[in-house]
């Protein structure tokens, strides 16, 4: 599969993913809280993905 695409579409599934979770859990929250949950949630989800396509690369080999 294409590298490019991969990440693209890891890209997408992080920046909806956070931003789902902000609009859901940040209910009467400030604007910066807001911002830094959303860059948190983005990069948890990112990573979670990284991990979990490893472990599909290493089962595949």
């Amino acid at each position: 599969m294409n590298y490019a695409l991969i990440g693209f579409v890891m890209l997408c599934v992080g920046t909806i993913g956070g931003w789902l979770l902000v609009r859901f859990k940040g209910v009467n929250k400030s604007k910066q809280v807001k911002w830094a949950l959303f860059v948190l949630y983005f990069w948890l989800l990112t990573f979670i993905q990284l991990i979990i396509l490893a472990i599909v690369h290493y089962m595949m080999r």
